[in-house]
């Protein structure tokens, strides 16, 4: 019974941190109608695809669904700061840009962010980190195996 209880204390801390992060993200992030976490896919957008890319790669990356996705980059193109580039090839396929209204306010996103990765990130030292790093991705790969386990399992049943 005591594991039990440890393993819910875990879980609760898992869920705690990540609210508190997101609400980190607010209260440093957020600019002008735009949220903190919107500013930050901005900002991972700047660092990681200044040249564009596609939503089905986002997904991947960072592990949000594409209806998700696809409402928060609703969302900013709506306010102007990223834009769809068609395929001439292939009209489904429309590769994510940053506008120059985005790449105008980058430096100013780039360094807020920076600021806040710090202030969080500097409590561990690198190796905490990385050990912190592998152990979430130990999680998440199992609780997506979980996740597909799931599907697979409903596919069958129908």
């Amino acid at each position: 019974m005591k594991e039990d209880f440890k393993a819910e204390e875990l879980i609760f801390m898992m869920k705690k941190v990540g609210l508190d992060l997101t609400s980190q993200m607010e209260a440093e992030l957020r600019y002008e109608n735009m949220s903190g976490p919107q500013i930050y896919f901005m900002v991972y957008l700047l660092r990681h695809h200044p040249q564009g890319t596609y939503i089905t790669e986002l997904c991947h990356e960072i592990g949000v669904s594409k209806s998700t996705l696809s409402m928060l980059i609703k969302k900013l193109r709506k306010a102007g700061y990223i834009v769809f580039q068609e395929n001439p090839q292939d009209i489904r396929k429309k590769k994510l840009l940053p506008t120059q209204k985005l790449l105008d306010e980058s430096s100013n996103f780039l360094e807020r962010a920076e600021q806040m990765e710090t202030k969080i990130c500097n409590v561990l030292d690198r190796t905490e980190r990385e050990e912190l790093w592998k152990l979430e991705r130990k999680l998440l790969l199992h609780l997506a195996g979980k996740e597909q386990n799931k599907e697979r399992q409903e596919v069958t049943l129908q």
